[in-house]
């Protein structure tokens, strides 16, 4: 009886729910009249919108049989996020059959006992800090350094992914200096960028402290009683082994300290230059072929370590290109344009002191149709921001209801990368 009512229960896979919302997609380009805007070059060579430029157009829906012709296209949209997973799930792959993530792990929990609290907070403080420069997508590949830690503390694999994925989400959703996104909207606003800096890094405080609060009321809420778990009898597609965690030796000594280095240099390209995409998949090919290197693995295993940790991306690879296609299939059905003019039409309809967030929630409604923050910037902010000064808000306002609006519903939707690369490389079930 216990068995058929787990079976009722059973929750889809991440893939299913990708490909229903792909489905609601294609609905929409039915339902949603086609409308476009015209797009200029401004001054900064960006192309953009022209806010007074638009038109309805011929319907062009998207079949809903024809909605994986569209994988190709997103999964070449989310090449280079693809590339670096790959290329970063090679080299910790090596740095993990390494063991030295696991003795460092084990090492940190013996001499925390007691203060686990306090360690929750502090990584999640220090990922917080880290993103507020860097894209959290950069960090993606240490959601398996995350579930050993949470492991090695007694938690669960939710606690570790959501110590990287919930404290980066904070400093990168803020947008203190986010150049991809604040900073193009507010070229687009045509302020000076990152002005109002202090002000979105003081929204981080009270973000933080509710976030850090929530994970540990649900650290010690499972620690208390496992089966309170989300995973909790969740298979993990990528499966750590937590149960014999080794001792922290002499030998892992020199593989732990090109480890911090490389990720220390990672995080020192990202602030002091620029961190392509490019930079991170060659860092972390270093990384990976060094730590194996020093820590005296057979050449034949490490290039092993490195085939086996990138084909444990794989799948999220090919999520994170289900994902893309959703966005795909709405700029075919050319809905898009349509929806932000019919936000911004709507908005002057608003009371004066809901207007900022009815921006912010039209934002989040526009993200579901554009993930890609930058992109989202491009289309919203010519509109929105003659329709900020038209409703007498201020410019800064609007960049804060754009940052907050495409920021944090993206640890929400389940076709936004960071989720679902997140997610998928710790191999926690979406659904869960």
């Amino acid at each position: 009886m216990q068995e058929t009512t787990k079976k009722k229960m059973s929750i889809p896979h991440s893939l299913t729910i990708i490909v229903v919302v792909m489905l609601l997609a294609s609905v929409l380009t039915y339902v949603i009249p086609a409308g476009s805007y015209d797009r200029v070059v401004n001054e900064a060579g960006q192309t953009v919108v022209d806010p007074n430029s638009f038109y309805y157009v011929e319907a062009s829906p998207v079949n809903p049989l024809s909605i994986f012709n569209y994988v190709y296209i997103g999964l070449d949209n989310a090449r280079s996020i693809i590339f670096v997973l790959l290329a970063a799930g090679g080299g910790l792959g090596i740095v993990l059959d390494t063991g030295v993530f696991q003795a460092a792990a084990g090492f940190l929990s013996r001499r925390t006992k007691g203060k686990e609290s306090l360690v929750i907070a502090a990584l999640m403080t220090i990922f917080c800090l880290l993103c507020v420069p860097i894209n959290l997508n950069t960090f993606i590949p240490f959601a398996s350094l995350g579930v050993l830690i949470a492991a090695s503390l007694g938690f669960d694999a939710i606690v570790g992914v959501s110590i990287i994925l919930l404290g980066g989400a904070v400093g990168f959703s803020c947008g203190a200096m986010n150049l991809s996104n604040t900073g193009t909207a507010q070229q687009l606003a045509e302020l000076d960028i990152f002005s109002g800096m202090a002000y979105r890094l003081f929204c981080m405080i009270p973000f933080l402290i509710a976030t850090i609060l929530y994970v540990l009321w649900y650290a010690k809420k499972i620690k208390k009683d496992p089966t309170k778990s989300y995973v909790y009898g969740a298979k993990l597609e990528n499966n750590f082994d937590t149960s014999n965690i080794p001792e922290f030796t002499k030998a892992h000594i020199l593989p732990s300290i090109v480890t911090a280095l490389g990720i220390g240099y990672i995080i020192y390209v990202a602030i002091f230059k620029s961190l392509t995409n490019q930079t991170s998949t060659t860092i972390f090919i270093y990384l990976g072929f060094i730590v194996g290197i020093v820590a005296r693995m057979p050449i034949n295993k490490i290039c092993q370590s490195f085939v086996n940790g990138a084909k444990g991306m794989c799948s999220t690879a090919m999520l994170l290109g289900f994902a893309y296609a959703i966005s795909a299939i709405l700029t075919a059905g050319n809905v898009m344009d349509t929806v932000v003019y019919a936000l911004a039409s709507a908005l002057s309809l608003v009371p004066e002191i809901l207007q900022a967030p009815a921006m912010f929630m039209m934002h989040v409604i526009v993200n579901f149709f554009v993930t890609s923050g930058s992109g989202q910037a491009a289309i919203t902010m010519p509109i929105f921001i003659p329709v900020a000064d038209l409703v007498h808000m201020s410019r800064q306002t609007a960049v804060l209801a754009f940052n907050f609006g495409d920021g944090f519903c993206n640890f929400i939707l389940p076709h936004a990368a960071a989720t679902m690369g997140f997610v998928g490389a710790a191999g926690i079930p979406f659904s869960r």
